[in-house]
């Protein structure tokens, strides 16, 4: 058993594969820190690999059976051929599902603003195509920042509302010169009230702003880190995405590219038959270059 104190699960590849393949036989944590401390010589404790179970997304409970389809859905991968936009968001959507950052955005929002959320991520992940992980990391911070910003609009929306019933309370009932005591006690708490809303406004828009900027430069950052991505593939003038636009939807660039690949496949021939032809090397040798079914090898000569 190592005497390494405080190692971490997380930081351990090794000890997380044994992690995940147990977890998908249906091991009690026990049995799993068991198993880690046999191959791995290291007793995690339970807590810890309870946590990392958590966090993979399997919850286990008393009677039920343990639900690994987190573990082998997949995360991140490129749709199937043929599909319309709208099945594409669907597909993307039902993909995300499967993982266990559903569950975690689930904790972390209401259900409302979890369905909006699974809504722009079908919808934004049908505009990138292909996602990596960097950039989900980054689509995922978008969304929970339109979620946020959202939440700024609907509490600056409410206290509007409330401000505007207290100016309205102050415009019915003005101040009395022979106003009582009460009355006068009252009218200063409304007005606290009212400075108070109007600071909580104040502080809600402020942070609206900045949500709002931030929000700009996440979607600054992954309109970048996709323009570099598709940089790569760009070997001139134009890129190769551009020319499978155009062989899809033009038959006049389906016949130029079908002419200049036969023309290719011309010019390609005839270089291979002169490649069979016999070549004198420098060393004196007389040999083909290419020795196939097809080489010209000379006439026979009796010795």
């Amino acid at each position: 058993m190592s005497d390494t104190k405080n190692q971490k699960l997380s930081s351990n590849p090794k000890a997380l594969k044994i992690l995940a393949d147990c977890v998908r036989q249906g091991l009690t944590d026990k049995k799993i820190q068991q198993r880690l401390a046999q191959e791995c010589g290291y007793k995690w404790t339970l807590d810890t690999i309870g946590r990392r179970r958590r966090a993979m997304g399997v919850t286990k409970k008393s009677g039920e059976p343990t639900n690994t389809d987190v573990l082998d859905g997949p995360v991140l991968t490129t749709p199937p051929p043929g599909l319309s936009e709208t099945e594409k968001a669907y597909w993307f959507r039902d993909q995300f599902k499967k993982t266990h950052l559903y569950k975690t955005i689930q904790r972390q929002f209401e259900t409302e603003e979890v369905d909006m959320y699974i809504e722009d991520f079908g919808l934004l992940c049908c505009q990138f195509e292909d996602i990596v992980i960097s950039e989900f990391m980054q689509i995922d911070d978008f969304l929970k920042h339109r979620i946020l910003v959202d939440r700024q609009l609907i509490l600056g929306r409410s206290l509007q509302r409330e401000i505007a019933d207290l100016q309205m309370w102050f415009v019915s009932n003005p101040k009395q010169e022979d106003e009582d005591k009460d009355t006068t006690k009252f009218r200063i708490l409304q007005q606290r009230q009212l400075d108070d809303k109007h600071r909580y406004l104040k502080g809600v828009n402020d942070r609206y702003d900045a949500l709002v900027k931030e929000r700009q430069k996440i979607y600054s950052s992954l309109a970048a880190t996709r323009k570099d991505r598709l940089d790569e593939l760009k070997g001139g003038k134009e890129s190769f995405i551009e020319l499978v636009g155009k062989l899809q939807h033009s038959q006049d660039e389906r016949d130029k590219q079908g002419r200049f690949a036969e023309l290719t496949k011309l010019a390609a021939d005839d270089i291979k038959e002169e490649f069979r032809q016999p070549v004198e090397f420098p060393d004196g040798s007389v040999e083909p270059i290419i020795m196939d079914a097809d080489t010209d090898f000379g006439e026979d000569t009796d010795e």
